[in-house]
């Protein structure tokens, strides 16, 4: 048994109970009926719960890698946070959409991928699909930047 994998597992358990029964408490309005502001804090609940189990189950069945961990690529790790960096700089001058492909396209890079038309492709659907989800289906502001009047 892996008494670190427990903890962990177990911590992850405690964050989804907490945010289950905050979000238990939340008044809503008969508006949302459907889709309302506990949606997505359950889903993030439930997710975390099932992560969770799955890492208390690997610990209890000491299926944990039990090696050393390998070194940390800090390469990668400075790919990444300059690629937030510059998605925090860019998200208001030319908006959302060009901003987070540049932060996938860091991750995708740090990751080792090389594949750059690919990438920006799937890039250009995610930020579009995450922009159209935020602000047509949940209200949400997201700056526009260049591509405002297209989008």
């Amino acid at each position: 048994m892996s008494v670190a994998g427990l903890l962990i597992g177990l911590g992850l358990i405690a964050i989804a109970a907490i945010i289950a029964i905050d979000v238990s408490g939340m008044r809503v309005p008969p508006v949302h009926a459907k889709v309302g502001p506990r949606f997505f804090p359950l889903l993030v609940s439930s997710g975390l719960a099932l992560a969770g189990a799955a890492v208390v189950w690997q610990a209890w069945r000491r299926t944990f890698d039990e090696d050393l961990p390998p070194a940390t690529d800090w390469f990668a790790v400075a790919v990444i946070a300059a690629g937030l960096i510059l998605h925090m700089n860019l998200l208001r001058p030319v908006g959302f959409v060009p901003a987070a492909m540049v932060l996938f396209m860091s991750v995708t890079f740090a990751f080792g991928s090389r594949s750059f038309l690919r990438d920006g492709a799937v890039a250009l659907v995610l930020a579009l699909v995450a922009y159209l989800g935020f602000t047509r289906l949940l209200g949400l502001q997201l700056p526009a930047g260049l591509l405002q009047g297209i989008i």
